[in-house]
């Protein structure tokens, strides 16, 4: 049996998302051979002060996405990143090091920028030479916290990423481009768009926009709803609101012109993609590359700044979706989209020859493989 761990933080739906995806196509490909854990190394036993400070990720992202912002690029200046990076070891490698010997893995994957640098002091710590794996989370901004000389292995998504660790100073020869992981259902839904909405209760023949925010309903969902409605588009919305259980209850008082159905967090976003025409969701990488399995057009509602930026750059020149720079435009967006089903068609075209459907699937042989080289079998 080959004992996986996979490391990340709750920051986010992403990074739970992206380990949760390679843990799927483990148990699908190697059944028991594959034992895999994972773990939110940043709320194991007590919290330090930058466990703590990882939790402000979800309010910042909500309400202040300047703030993050300003935090990403500060942290991303070389000796401001080594600053935090060595505090960040000294509180929090002690913890790490006791789950290490408490899984023994025989390949670590990391799921988050920030536990690279503990899992290295931890291995160096123990002795041990268990490869780790880095999974670059991003389409194509780089935070430097990606890259370290110590790690075995670099996954990235895009030529872009690809491109930017090798400017940060990875090993050309440890960087495989093996796509962004998601859920494998995704590219696998078989039942007809109509028959799913007609599921959800919709009009089978209706244009049908999903509307995401993302795991914590940013993006301003809210508003796009509001002016949707109020432009009398003819369309029928799905509008997911994640963990923002105060937009959910907000968006379910309203009384809406159009056919909508509000949900909170979900567990079937593949197939209301699926019985979506176009996708509407913040430029959050996970969202987009899972919009990408689906072969489905998107419209981007925002960018964060730090790591979603140049991603709307990414949507619009491989013309697989658009992204405008307001509510308004999100709007004349969708009115364009559902009156012009030839649009549609062409940016559906471009998702699946740019989709990696597969790319958990590849991530899960990559790093099986790794372990079978390591021990010579």
């Amino acid at each position: 049996m080959t004992r996986i761990l996979i490391a990340m933080s709750d920051t986010g739906g992403g990074h739970r998302a992206i380990s949760s995806a390679i843990q799927g196509a483990l148990r699908r490909l190697y059944g028991i051979a594959a034992e895999v854990v994972i773990s939110d190394v940043f709320a194991l036993g007590h919290r330090s002060i930058f466990d703590a400070s990882t939790r402000l990720y979800s309010p910042m992202l909500r309400h202040a996405p300047w703030l993050y912002g300003l935090v990403y690029h500060l942290s991303d200046r070389p000796h401001v990143y080594s600053t935090i990076a060595r505090q960040v070891e000294l509180m929090d490698s002690p913890k790490i090091r006791r789950l290490l010997e408490e899984a023994r893995p025989d390949v670590i994957v990391s799921a988050h920028p920030l536990s690279n640098r503990p899992l290295l002091r931890a291995r160096a710590a123990l002795g041990w030479r268990t490869p780790i794996v880095a999974i670059v989370t991003e389409l194509v901004t780089v935070h430097r916290s990606w890259v370290d000389p110590g790690l075995d292995l670099y996954v990235t998504a895009t030529a872009e990423t690809e491109a930017a660790v090798l400017g940060l100073g990875a090993n050309p020869r440890r960087v495989l481009r093996l796509g962004l992981p998601v859920d494998e259902r995704f590219g696998s839904v078989q039942a007809r768009p109509a028959d799913l909405r007609r599921a959800l209760g919709l009009d089978p023949n209706t244009f049908t926009a999903l509307l995401i925010g993302g795991g914590e309903g940013a993006g301003g969902l809210g508003r796009i709803v509001t002016a949707a409605d109020r432009a009398r588009l003819d369309v029928q919305l799905l509008v997911v609101c994640g963990r923002n259980r105060a937009l959910r209850s907000r968006l379910e008082a309203r009384h809406l012109g159009i056919p909508a159905r509000i949900f909170g967090f979900v567990n079937n976003v593949p197939e209301l993609m699926h019985a979506a025409d176009v996708v509407v969701t913040k430029g959050g990488p996970q969202s987009i590359a899972e919009a990408l399995a689906a072969r489905r057009p998107m419209i981007l509602t925002a960018i964060t700044p730090g790591q979603e930026e140049g991603n709307d750059q990414f949507v619009e020149r491989h013309g697989v979706g658009l992204a405008p720079a307001s509510t308004a435009g999100v709007v004349e967006a969708l009115r364009m989209l559902a009156a012009n089903p030839a649009q549609r068609e062409r940016l559906a075209r471009n998702a699946a020859r740019l989709s990696r459907p597969d790319a958990a699937a590849n991530v899960a042989r990559t790093v099986m493989e790794l372990v079978t080289s390591r021990k010579g079998v």
